[in-house]
Protein backbone atom coordinates (compact mmCIF):
# COMPACT_ATOMS: atom_id res chain seq x y z
CA UNK A 1 0.00 0.00 0.00
CA UNK A 2 2.88 2.34 0.73
CA UNK A 3 4.15 1.86 -2.84
CA UNK A 4 0.72 2.63 -4.25
CA UNK A 5 0.43 5.81 -2.16
CA UNK A 6 3.85 6.98 -3.35
CA UNK A 7 2.97 6.35 -6.98
CA UNK A 8 -0.36 8.15 -6.73
CA UNK A 9 1.31 11.10 -5.03
CA UNK A 10 3.88 11.14 -7.82
CA UNK A 11 1.05 11.24 -10.33
CA UNK A 12 -0.37 14.34 -8.70
CA UNK A 13 3.01 16.02 -8.74
CA UNK A 14 3.50 15.16 -12.39
CA UNK A 15 0.02 16.42 -13.21
CA UNK A 16 0.96 19.73 -11.61
CA UNK A 17 4.02 19.99 -13.85
CA UNK A 18 2.42 19.15 -17.18
CA UNK A 19 3.86 20.48 -20.44
CA UNK A 20 1.96 23.46 -21.79
CA UNK A 21 0.22 22.80 -25.12
CA UNK A 22 0.25 25.25 -28.02
CA UNK A 23 -3.27 26.32 -27.14
CA UNK A 24 -3.76 26.21 -23.37
CA UNK A 25 -7.24 25.12 -22.27
CA UNK A 26 -6.77 26.91 -18.96
CA UNK A 27 -8.05 30.46 -19.36
CA UNK A 28 -8.03 33.44 -17.03
CA UNK A 29 -9.80 32.40 -13.81
CA UNK A 30 -11.20 35.70 -12.60
CA UNK A 31 -14.73 35.13 -11.27
CA UNK A 32 -15.66 38.74 -12.08
CA UNK A 33 -14.86 38.08 -15.74
CA UNK A 34 -17.01 34.95 -15.59
CA UNK A 35 -19.89 36.88 -14.04
CA UNK A 36 -19.63 39.62 -16.68
CA UNK A 37 -19.70 36.97 -19.40
CA UNK A 38 -22.94 35.56 -18.07
CA UNK A 39 -24.68 38.86 -17.42
CA UNK A 40 -23.69 40.40 -20.74
CA UNK A 41 -25.38 37.57 -22.61
CA UNK A 42 -28.67 37.95 -20.80
CA UNK A 43 -30.38 40.10 -23.39
CA UNK A 44 -33.99 41.10 -23.40
CA UNK A 45 -34.57 38.63 -26.19
CA UNK A 46 -33.41 35.80 -23.96
CA UNK A 47 -35.66 37.07 -21.17
CA UNK A 48 -38.65 36.96 -23.51
CA UNK A 49 -37.59 33.60 -24.93
CA UNK A 50 -36.03 31.61 -22.10
CA UNK A 51 -33.69 28.84 -23.19
CA UNK A 52 -34.72 25.23 -23.18
CA UNK A 53 -33.99 23.09 -20.12
CA UNK A 54 -30.37 21.96 -19.96
CA UNK A 55 -31.33 18.34 -20.62
CA UNK A 56 -32.75 19.39 -23.98
CA UNK A 57 -29.52 21.18 -24.98
CA UNK A 58 -27.25 18.16 -24.89
CA UNK A 59 -27.24 14.52 -26.01
CA UNK A 60 -28.08 11.78 -23.55
CA UNK A 61 -24.60 10.25 -23.69
CA UNK A 62 -21.00 11.44 -23.91
CA UNK A 63 -19.23 9.14 -26.35
CA UNK A 64 -15.66 9.43 -27.60
CA UNK A 65 -12.67 7.26 -28.47
CA UNK A 66 -9.22 8.49 -29.36
CA UNK A 67 -5.49 8.11 -28.67
CA UNK A 68 -3.56 11.00 -27.17
CA UNK A 69 -0.89 12.40 -29.44
CA UNK A 70 1.56 12.81 -26.55
CA UNK A 71 1.85 9.24 -25.30
CA UNK A 72 -0.69 7.13 -27.13
CA UNK A 73 -3.09 6.82 -24.21
CA UNK A 74 -6.24 5.04 -25.36
CA UNK A 75 -9.22 7.07 -24.15
CA UNK A 76 -12.75 5.69 -24.24
CA UNK A 77 -15.90 7.45 -23.10
CA UNK A 78 -19.37 5.97 -23.31
CA UNK A 79 -21.42 7.15 -20.36
CA UNK A 80 -24.82 8.77 -19.86
CA UNK A 81 -24.67 12.51 -19.18
CA UNK A 82 -26.13 13.06 -15.74
CA UNK A 83 -27.65 16.54 -15.91
CA UNK A 84 -28.22 17.63 -12.31
CA UNK A 85 -31.25 19.84 -12.94
CA UNK A 86 -34.63 19.54 -14.60
CA UNK A 87 -34.45 23.20 -15.56
CA UNK A 88 -31.51 25.52 -16.08
CA UNK A 89 -28.16 25.93 -14.32
CA UNK A 90 -27.71 29.14 -12.28
CA UNK A 91 -24.72 31.21 -11.18
CA UNK A 92 -24.80 31.68 -7.39
CA UNK A 93 -22.60 33.44 -4.84
CA UNK A 94 -22.05 31.38 -1.67
CA UNK A 95 -20.03 31.54 1.52
CA UNK A 96 -19.08 29.19 4.33
CA UNK A 97 -22.01 28.40 6.58
CA UNK A 98 -21.41 27.88 10.28
CA UNK A 99 -24.22 26.35 12.32
CA UNK A 100 -25.55 28.19 15.35
CA UNK A 101 -25.64 26.54 18.78
CA UNK A 102 -29.39 26.01 18.35
CA UNK A 103 -28.93 24.37 14.94
CA UNK A 104 -26.23 22.05 16.27
CA UNK A 105 -28.48 20.97 19.13
CA UNK A 106 -31.44 20.37 16.80
CA UNK A 107 -29.36 18.29 14.39
CA UNK A 108 -27.66 16.30 17.16
CA UNK A 109 -31.02 15.50 18.81
CA UNK A 110 -32.35 14.31 15.47
CA UNK A 111 -29.35 12.08 14.79
CA UNK A 112 -29.28 10.63 18.30
CA UNK A 113 -33.09 10.43 18.50
CA UNK A 114 -32.97 11.95 21.97
CA UNK A 115 -33.99 15.07 23.87
CA UNK A 116 -31.04 15.17 26.25
CA UNK A 117 -27.49 15.77 25.03
CA UNK A 118 -24.30 15.34 27.05
CA UNK A 119 -20.60 15.95 26.50
CA UNK A 120 -18.79 12.62 26.61
CA UNK A 121 -15.32 12.42 28.13
CA UNK A 122 -12.98 9.62 29.04
CA UNK A 123 -13.67 8.32 32.54
CA UNK A 124 -10.69 6.93 34.38
CA UNK A 125 -10.69 3.77 36.48
CA UNK A 126 -10.10 3.91 40.26
CA UNK A 127 -6.47 2.96 39.65
CA UNK A 128 -6.08 5.75 37.10
CA UNK A 129 -7.63 8.26 39.49
CA UNK A 130 -5.45 7.17 42.39
CA UNK A 131 -2.34 7.64 40.29
CA UNK A 132 -3.36 11.07 38.98
CA UNK A 133 -4.45 12.30 42.41
CA UNK A 134 -1.15 11.18 43.93
CA UNK A 135 0.75 13.10 41.25
CA UNK A 136 -1.24 16.27 41.84
CA UNK A 137 -0.84 16.03 45.60
CA UNK A 138 2.92 16.26 45.18
CA UNK A 139 3.60 19.98 45.16
CA UNK A 140 6.37 21.13 42.79
CA UNK A 141 9.64 21.88 44.56
CA UNK A 142 11.23 25.37 44.51
CA UNK A 143 13.92 23.91 42.24
CA UNK A 144 11.31 22.67 39.76
CA UNK A 145 9.65 26.09 39.75
CA UNK A 146 12.96 27.85 39.12
CA UNK A 147 13.77 25.46 36.25
CA UNK A 148 10.35 26.09 34.69
CA UNK A 149 10.79 29.87 34.87
CA UNK A 150 14.13 29.55 33.03
CA UNK A 151 12.78 27.34 30.24
CA UNK A 152 10.97 30.08 28.33
CA UNK A 153 10.98 33.90 28.52
CA UNK A 154 7.18 33.79 28.45
CA UNK A 155 7.08 31.70 31.64
CA UNK A 156 6.29 34.25 34.33
CA UNK A 157 5.43 34.21 38.04
CA UNK A 158 1.87 35.18 37.15
CA UNK A 159 1.55 32.28 34.70
CA UNK A 160 2.99 29.89 37.28
CA UNK A 161 0.34 30.96 39.80
CA UNK A 162 -2.40 30.47 37.20
CA UNK A 163 -1.12 26.95 36.51
CA UNK A 164 -1.10 26.18 40.23
CA UNK A 165 -4.73 27.32 40.57
CA UNK A 166 -5.70 25.16 37.61
CA UNK A 167 -3.85 22.28 39.24
CA UNK A 168 -5.97 22.66 42.37
CA UNK A 169 -9.15 22.67 40.27
CA UNK A 170 -8.08 19.50 38.44
CA UNK A 171 -7.28 17.82 41.76
CA UNK A 172 -10.70 18.69 43.18
CA UNK A 173 -12.45 17.32 40.08
CA UNK A 174 -10.50 14.06 40.21
CA UNK A 175 -11.19 13.65 43.92
CA UNK A 176 -14.91 14.13 43.31
CA UNK A 177 -14.80 11.45 40.61
CA UNK A 178 -12.99 9.12 42.96
CA UNK A 179 -15.57 9.62 45.70
CA UNK A 180 -18.37 8.83 43.24
CA UNK A 181 -16.68 5.54 42.37
CA UNK A 182 -16.23 4.67 46.06
CA UNK A 183 -19.97 4.72 46.75
CA UNK A 184 -20.81 2.79 43.59
CA UNK A 185 -22.20 5.72 41.57
CA UNK A 186 -20.78 7.57 38.57
CA UNK A 187 -21.03 11.28 37.99
CA UNK A 188 -23.18 12.10 34.92
CA UNK A 189 -21.70 13.83 31.93
CA UNK A 190 -22.41 17.58 31.73
CA UNK A 191 -25.35 18.69 29.60
CA UNK A 192 -24.51 20.19 26.19
CA UNK A 193 -26.07 23.42 24.96
CA UNK A 194 -24.67 23.32 21.43
CA UNK A 195 -21.69 25.56 22.17
CA UNK A 196 -18.19 25.07 20.87
CA UNK A 197 -15.10 27.16 21.47
CA UNK A 198 -15.09 29.55 18.46
CA UNK A 199 -11.31 29.92 18.71
CA UNK A 200 -10.63 26.17 18.73
CA UNK A 201 -8.53 24.84 15.87
CA UNK A 202 -8.31 21.14 16.68
CA UNK A 203 -10.33 18.52 18.48
CA UNK A 204 -13.96 17.45 18.59
CA UNK A 205 -16.71 17.44 21.15
CA UNK A 206 -18.26 14.00 21.51
CA UNK A 207 -21.98 14.23 22.24
CA UNK A 208 -24.04 11.33 23.59
CA UNK A 209 -27.64 10.92 24.75
CA UNK A 210 -26.89 8.86 27.88
CA UNK A 211 -25.37 10.88 30.74
CA UNK A 212 -23.98 7.63 32.17
CA UNK A 213 -22.67 6.14 28.90
CA UNK A 214 -19.52 4.04 29.06
CA UNK A 215 -16.56 6.20 29.99
CA UNK A 216 -13.82 3.99 28.63
CA UNK A 217 -14.82 3.38 25.01
CA UNK A 218 -16.62 5.80 22.70
CA UNK A 219 -17.76 2.98 20.43
CA UNK A 220 -20.17 1.76 23.12
CA UNK A 221 -22.66 4.58 22.46
CA UNK A 222 -24.23 6.36 19.52
CA UNK A 223 -22.38 9.65 19.29
CA UNK A 224 -22.28 12.93 17.44
CA UNK A 225 -18.96 14.67 16.93
CA UNK A 226 -18.82 18.44 16.61
CA UNK A 227 -15.61 19.98 15.28
CA UNK A 228 -14.13 23.50 15.17
CA UNK A 229 -15.46 25.82 12.49
CA UNK A 230 -12.15 25.73 10.62
CA UNK A 231 -12.33 21.95 10.26
CA UNK A 232 -15.49 22.65 8.26
CA UNK A 233 -17.49 19.70 9.59
CA UNK A 234 -20.80 20.80 11.12
CA UNK A 235 -21.57 17.30 12.36
CA UNK A 236 -20.36 13.71 12.25
CA UNK A 237 -22.45 10.80 13.58
CA UNK A 238 -21.45 7.18 14.22
CA UNK A 239 -23.66 4.45 15.62
CA UNK A 240 -22.71 2.39 18.66
CA UNK A 241 -20.37 -0.45 17.85
CA UNK A 242 -19.81 -2.61 20.95
CA UNK A 243 -18.58 -5.64 19.00
CA UNK A 244 -15.83 -4.35 16.72
CA UNK A 245 -14.39 -7.76 16.00
CA UNK A 246 -17.63 -8.81 14.37
CA UNK A 247 -18.92 -5.62 12.80
CA UNK A 248 -15.89 -3.45 12.18
CA UNK A 249 -16.04 0.34 12.45
CA UNK A 250 -18.89 2.51 11.25
CA UNK A 251 -17.20 5.75 10.23
CA UNK A 252 -18.73 7.05 7.01
CA UNK A 253 -15.29 7.48 5.45
CA UNK A 254 -14.76 3.70 5.47
CA UNK A 255 -17.83 3.22 3.27
CA UNK A 256 -17.32 6.43 1.32
CA UNK A 257 -13.71 6.03 0.16
CA UNK A 258 -14.58 3.36 -2.41
CA UNK A 259 -15.33 3.88 -6.06
CA UNK A 260 -17.37 1.55 -8.24
CA UNK A 261 -15.74 -1.89 -8.00
CA UNK A 262 -13.39 -1.05 -5.13
CA UNK A 263 -13.41 -3.97 -2.66
CA UNK A 264 -16.73 -5.10 -4.07
CA UNK A 265 -18.51 -1.76 -3.78
CA UNK A 266 -21.12 -1.09 -6.45
CA UNK A 267 -22.49 2.23 -7.69
CA UNK A 268 -26.23 1.87 -8.12
CA UNK A 269 -27.54 3.43 -11.31
CA UNK A 270 -30.23 6.09 -10.77
CA UNK A 271 -32.76 4.11 -12.79
CA UNK A 272 -32.36 1.28 -10.27
CA UNK A 273 -32.82 3.32 -7.09
CA UNK A 274 -36.30 1.84 -6.63
CA UNK A 275 -34.95 -1.72 -6.48
CA UNK A 276 -34.09 -3.55 -3.28
CA UNK A 277 -30.44 -4.59 -3.42
CA UNK A 278 -29.46 -8.16 -2.63
CA UNK A 279 -28.81 -8.38 1.12
CA UNK A 280 -31.22 -5.50 1.91
CA UNK A 281 -34.91 -5.19 2.74
CA UNK A 282 -35.29 -1.55 1.65
CA UNK A 283 -34.47 0.08 -1.68
CA UNK A 284 -31.72 2.59 -2.42
CA UNK A 285 -34.44 5.25 -2.81
CA UNK A 286 -35.78 4.51 0.67
CA UNK A 287 -32.24 4.67 2.10
CA UNK A 288 -31.81 8.10 0.47
CA UNK A 289 -35.10 9.30 1.95
CA UNK A 290 -33.90 8.26 5.41
CA UNK A 291 -30.66 10.20 4.91
CA UNK A 292 -32.47 13.28 3.61
CA UNK A 293 -34.88 13.31 6.56
CA UNK A 294 -32.10 14.36 8.95
CA UNK A 295 -31.44 17.52 6.90
CA UNK A 296 -35.02 18.77 6.86
CA UNK A 297 -34.91 22.49 7.64
CA UNK A 298 -31.16 22.82 6.99
CA UNK A 299 -31.37 23.55 3.27
CA UNK A 300 -32.29 21.69 0.11
CA UNK A 301 -30.32 18.58 -0.80
CA UNK A 302 -30.38 16.02 -3.58
CA UNK A 303 -28.92 12.60 -4.25
CA UNK A 304 -25.64 12.63 -6.15
CA UNK A 305 -24.74 8.91 -5.86
CA UNK A 306 -25.75 5.78 -4.00
CA UNK A 307 -23.39 2.84 -3.51
CA UNK A 308 -23.88 -0.60 -2.05
CA UNK A 309 -20.66 -0.47 -0.07
CA UNK A 310 -18.79 -1.90 2.90
CA UNK A 311 -16.50 -0.83 5.71
CA UNK A 312 -13.42 -2.82 4.71
CA UNK A 313 -10.32 -0.74 5.57
CA UNK A 314 -7.43 -0.51 3.12
CA UNK A 315 -4.79 -1.04 5.79
CA UNK A 316 -4.12 -2.71 9.12
CA UNK A 317 -4.81 -6.26 10.25
CA UNK A 318 -8.32 -6.26 8.73
CA UNK A 319 -7.27 -4.76 5.37
CA UNK A 320 -9.78 -5.43 2.58
CA UNK A 321 -12.06 -7.48 4.84
CA UNK A 322 -15.68 -6.34 4.51
CA UNK A 323 -17.57 -6.83 7.77
CA UNK A 324 -20.66 -4.67 7.27
CA UNK A 325 -22.53 -3.88 4.04
CA UNK A 326 -24.89 -0.93 3.67
CA UNK A 327 -26.12 1.79 1.36
CA UNK A 328 -23.62 4.66 1.14
CA UNK A 329 -25.76 7.66 0.18
CA UNK A 330 -24.01 10.73 -1.24
CA UNK A 331 -25.97 13.97 -0.91
CA UNK A 332 -25.13 17.47 -2.13
CA UNK A 333 -26.96 20.80 -1.66
CA UNK A 334 -29.12 22.16 -4.44
CA UNK A 335 -29.48 25.80 -5.47
CA UNK A 336 -32.27 27.07 -7.73
CA UNK A 337 -33.16 23.45 -8.37
CA UNK A 338 -29.68 22.50 -9.55
CA UNK A 339 -27.46 19.93 -7.85
CA UNK A 340 -23.73 19.41 -7.48
CA UNK A 341 -21.42 16.47 -8.22
CA UNK A 342 -20.22 14.75 -5.07
CA UNK A 343 -16.60 15.67 -4.28
CA UNK A 344 -15.14 14.68 -0.90
CA UNK A 345 -11.92 16.59 -1.46
CA UNK A 346 -10.98 19.96 -0.01
CA UNK A 347 -9.04 23.12 -0.81
CA UNK A 348 -6.05 23.87 1.37
CA UNK A 349 -4.18 27.18 1.44
CA UNK A 350 -1.58 28.75 3.69
CA UNK A 351 -2.14 32.30 4.91
CA UNK A 352 1.15 34.13 4.23
CA UNK A 353 0.44 36.63 7.02
CA UNK A 354 -0.56 34.30 9.87
CA UNK A 355 1.25 31.23 8.45
CA UNK A 356 -1.85 29.19 9.32
CA UNK A 357 -3.05 26.58 6.83
CA UNK A 358 -6.77 26.83 6.15
CA UNK A 359 -9.01 24.15 4.66
CA UNK A 360 -12.33 24.43 2.85
CA UNK A 361 -14.25 21.24 2.14
CA UNK A 362 -16.50 20.84 -0.88
CA UNK A 363 -20.06 20.65 0.35
CA UNK A 364 -21.41 17.12 0.69
CA UNK A 365 -23.12 14.68 3.02
CA UNK A 366 -22.18 11.03 3.35
CA UNK A 367 -24.83 8.87 5.04
CA UNK A 368 -24.55 5.14 5.67
CA UNK A 369 -27.88 3.32 5.97
CA UNK A 370 -28.12 -0.42 6.55
CA UNK A 371 -30.20 -2.66 4.34
CA UNK A 372 -32.96 -2.62 6.96
CA UNK A 373 -32.97 1.17 7.42
CA UNK A 374 -30.70 1.84 10.41
CA UNK A 375 -28.43 4.89 10.26
CA UNK A 376 -24.82 3.85 10.90
CA UNK A 377 -22.98 7.04 10.01
CA UNK A 378 -23.64 10.59 8.85
CA UNK A 379 -20.98 13.15 7.86
CA UNK A 380 -21.86 16.67 6.75
CA UNK A 381 -18.94 18.78 5.60
CA UNK A 382 -18.44 22.08 3.80
CA UNK A 383 -21.86 23.61 4.51
CA UNK A 384 -22.71 26.52 2.19
CA UNK A 385 -24.91 29.59 2.51
CA UNK A 386 -26.40 31.25 -0.56
CA UNK A 387 -25.74 35.00 -0.61
CA UNK A 388 -26.83 36.05 -4.10
CA UNK A 389 -28.31 34.49 -7.23
CA UNK A 390 -26.49 36.30 -10.03
CA UNK A 391 -28.34 34.47 -12.77
CA UNK A 392 -30.92 31.71 -12.80
CA UNK A 393 -29.98 30.81 -16.36
CA UNK A 394 -26.38 30.66 -17.57
CA UNK A 395 -25.30 30.35 -21.21
CA UNK A 396 -23.46 27.07 -21.76
CA UNK A 397 -20.83 26.23 -24.37
CA UNK A 398 -21.96 23.98 -27.22
CA UNK A 399 -21.41 20.28 -26.74
CA UNK A 400 -18.96 20.09 -29.65
CA UNK A 401 -16.73 22.66 -27.94
CA UNK A 402 -16.83 20.72 -24.65
CA UNK A 403 -15.77 17.59 -26.53
CA UNK A 404 -12.86 19.47 -28.08
CA UNK A 405 -11.71 20.89 -24.73
CA UNK A 406 -12.03 17.46 -23.14
CA UNK A 407 -9.77 15.84 -25.74
CA UNK A 408 -7.24 18.69 -25.61
CA UNK A 409 -7.00 18.62 -21.83
CA UNK A 410 -6.76 14.82 -21.58
CA UNK A 411 -3.88 14.98 -24.05
CA UNK A 412 -2.27 17.62 -21.86
CA UNK A 413 -2.73 15.88 -18.52
CA UNK A 414 -1.48 12.49 -19.70
CA UNK A 415 1.61 13.76 -21.45
CA UNK A 416 4.26 12.26 -19.19
CA UNK A 417 6.17 9.10 -20.04
CA UNK A 418 4.75 6.88 -17.29
CA UNK A 419 1.38 7.04 -19.05
CA UNK A 420 2.58 5.78 -22.43
CA UNK A 421 0.19 3.22 -23.96
CA UNK A 422 -2.13 3.34 -20.95
CA UNK A 423 -5.90 2.97 -21.17
CA UNK A 424 -8.22 5.61 -19.72
CA UNK A 425 -11.86 4.66 -19.31
CA UNK A 426 -14.29 7.45 -18.41
CA UNK A 427 -17.23 5.92 -16.56
CA UNK A 428 -19.22 8.90 -15.29
CA UNK A 429 -20.07 12.31 -16.78
CA UNK A 430 -22.04 14.89 -14.79
CA UNK A 431 -23.23 18.37 -15.65
CA UNK A 432 -24.00 20.34 -12.49
CA UNK A 433 -22.78 23.09 -10.16
CA UNK A 434 -19.30 23.29 -8.63
CA UNK A 435 -17.78 25.78 -6.20
CA UNK A 436 -14.91 27.96 -7.40
CA UNK A 437 -13.18 30.77 -5.56
CA UNK A 438 -10.63 33.53 -5.91
CA UNK A 439 -7.07 32.91 -4.80
CA UNK A 440 -6.50 33.87 -1.13
CA UNK A 441 -10.24 33.80 -0.38
CA UNK A 442 -11.30 30.84 1.74
CA UNK A 443 -14.69 32.23 2.77
CA UNK A 444 -16.56 33.08 -0.43
CA UNK A 445 -17.24 31.12 -3.58
CA UNK A 446 -19.16 31.05 -6.81
CA UNK A 447 -21.26 28.07 -7.88
CA UNK A 448 -20.84 27.68 -11.60
CA UNK A 449 -22.00 25.01 -14.09
CA UNK A 450 -19.31 22.42 -14.86
CA UNK A 451 -18.71 19.19 -16.71
CA UNK A 452 -17.41 16.71 -14.13
CA UNK A 453 -15.64 13.53 -15.29
CA UNK A 454 -14.68 10.39 -13.35
CA UNK A 455 -12.95 7.25 -14.56
CA UNK A 456 -10.05 4.82 -14.22
CA UNK A 457 -6.55 4.73 -15.68
CA UNK A 458 -5.05 1.33 -16.50
CA UNK A 459 -1.27 1.56 -17.10
CA UNK A 460 0.27 -0.57 -19.83
CA UNK A 461 1.99 -3.85 -19.01
CA UNK A 462 5.33 -2.18 -19.71
CA UNK A 463 4.78 0.71 -17.32
CA UNK A 464 6.34 0.94 -13.88
CA UNK A 465 2.74 1.27 -12.72
CA UNK A 466 1.66 -2.01 -14.34
CA UNK A 467 -1.13 -3.66 -12.40
CA UNK A 468 -1.94 -0.53 -10.39
CA UNK A 469 -5.08 1.19 -11.61
CA UNK A 470 -5.66 4.79 -10.63
CA UNK A 471 -9.27 5.77 -10.07
CA UNK A 472 -10.48 9.31 -10.60
CA UNK A 473 -13.49 9.20 -8.30
CA UNK A 474 -15.17 11.16 -5.51
CA UNK A 475 -11.83 12.29 -4.09
CA UNK A 476 -9.93 12.71 -7.33
CA UNK A 477 -12.06 13.78 -10.30
CA UNK A 478 -10.47 13.17 -13.67
CA UNK A 479 -11.36 16.53 -15.15
CA UNK A 480 -13.62 19.51 -14.37
CA UNK A 481 -14.51 21.87 -17.24
CA UNK A 482 -16.28 25.17 -16.65
CA UNK A 483 -19.40 24.81 -18.81
CA UNK A 484 -19.63 28.58 -19.42
CA UNK A 485 -16.17 29.50 -20.71
CA UNK A 486 -14.19 26.25 -20.97
CA UNK A 487 -11.88 26.99 -18.03
CA UNK A 488 -10.26 23.93 -16.49
CA UNK A 489 -10.99 23.90 -12.75
CA UNK A 490 -8.50 22.38 -10.32
CA UNK A 491 -10.30 20.75 -7.39
CA UNK A 492 -7.16 21.06 -5.23
CA UNK A 493 -6.85 24.84 -5.55
CA UNK A 494 -10.55 25.58 -5.95
CA UNK A 495 -10.18 27.66 -9.12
Amino acid sequence: MKRIAILLFAALLLAACQPTPEVDAVKQKDTNVLIDTVLSEQTQTEADNPPAPVKAQFPERFSAEFYTSANNVHVTVDAPIRVMTDGTLPLVRVERMKLTDEQRVALAKRLLDADGLYVWSYRMTREDLEREIANLLQEPTPEQKAEWLKEDPENTEELWNENMERRKEDLAALQEQYRSLNDGTVLPYPAWDGSFDPDAVHGYRHIVSDPYASGTDQRMSDQVEIGPARIDTPVRFTAANPDEDRNGVYWASFFDCKGDGDMGAERILPERYGEVHEGASISAKEAAEIALSYLDGFGTFGVADIYWSNNAPNGGNDAFIAKTWAYSVHLTPTFCGAGMPYCNWFVQENDPVTNVTDMWQYSHVSAVVTGDGKLLAFDWTGALKETEVLSETTPLLPFTEIQSIFEQQINREFAYEEMRDATLTVSDVQLGLFRIREKNDMEHGLLTPVWYFRGTLFPSDNSAWAGISQRYNNSHPLLIINAIDGTIINAYTGY
